[in-house]
């Protein structure tokens, strides 16, 4: 098997979010970064029983643990979480986010489907 990611971007005021998702047996793991090279950012890990944890860094920690809760809710699996975004971002721009995710999971299904 081979391990592919899906990947979609949003924009968002003056900026671009991208997103990138793979789904392992047990685990879906997912980066969000902005500007034109992925990045490696605050990460963050929630089991499908809902509890989790900051792993590394501390900026984006709130909007990590949330989109973590969102992918571990949908795909009953644990959720390994990637954001680097910009200072500051607000509730309108977890919106955004939270969005992405929900088409990235979409379009992971989508391709998945097709490749079986």
């Amino acid at each position: 098997m081979v391990l592919s990611f899906s990947t979609l971007d949003a924009p968002y005021r003056d900026t671009v979010f991208h997103g990138a998702i793979a789904s392992l047996e047990n685990a879906t793991v997912a980066f969000f970064w902005a500007g034109e090279e992925p990045r490696l950012g605050t990460l963050t890990v929630t089991l499908p029983d809902r509890s989790s944890s900051s792993l590394l860094g501390d900026r984006d920690q709130q909007m990590g643990l949330i989109l973590g809760a969102r992918l571990s809710a949908i795909t009953s699996k644990m959720a390994l979480v990637s954001t680097n975004l910009p200072e500051g971002v607000d509730d309108e721009a977890g919106k955004v986010l939270l969005d992405l995710a929900q088409r990235l999971l979409k379009n992971l299904k989508e391709s998945g489907e097709q490749n079986e």
